[in-house]
């Protein structure tokens, strides 16, 4: 019992950062308060990983964002499932804000994903394990 309360006191002192219950987690250190937005997350050479901004001309530039392994796969561009990932993403800036300049910000969270194909021309699903419980809601994967 000593143990434990020596482990969580140590946790608690160094503020380690566990993962958020949807497997997002953010290593980065936010200078503003997190907003949510629809958006498109896309992967391409030069910068890694993108969200476009649905609705701006905006885009950011995700950094010190560990993603769940469900997300991870659509992701790899050299796979047959390299995808772009529409959804509502929880975007924490990392830098301040600058017009016409890519901004480098952390994602917390995301759901209500829909994953679209650029390898096949397979329609878009859901991933369901990212939208709320609703009864009657169609299984799409």
């Amino acid at each position: 019992m000593k143990w434990i309360t020596i482990s969580l006191g140590l946790w608690l002192a160094f503020g380690v950062q566990t993962p958020s219950a949807s497997g997002w987690r953010c290593t980065a250190k936010p200078i503003e308060p997190c907003f949510k937005h629809h958006g498109r997350l896309s992967s391409q050479n030069g910068i890694a990983l993108k969200i476009w901004l649905i609705g701006t001309t905006r885009v950011v530039g995700l950094e010190g964002t560990d993603l769940p392994p469900l997300v991870e796969k659509y992701l790899d561009m050299t796979s047959a499932n390299h995808s772009y990932i529409f959804g509502d993403f929880e975007i924490c800036p990392t830098e301040p804000d600058s017009p016409g300049v890519l901004r480098r910000v952390c994602v917390t969270g995301a759901e209500k994903l829909v994953v679209q194909s650029l390898v096949d021309s397979r329609p878009p699903f859901r991933l369901l394990s990212t939208w709320p419980k609703t009864e009657g809601l169609a299984a799409d994967r």
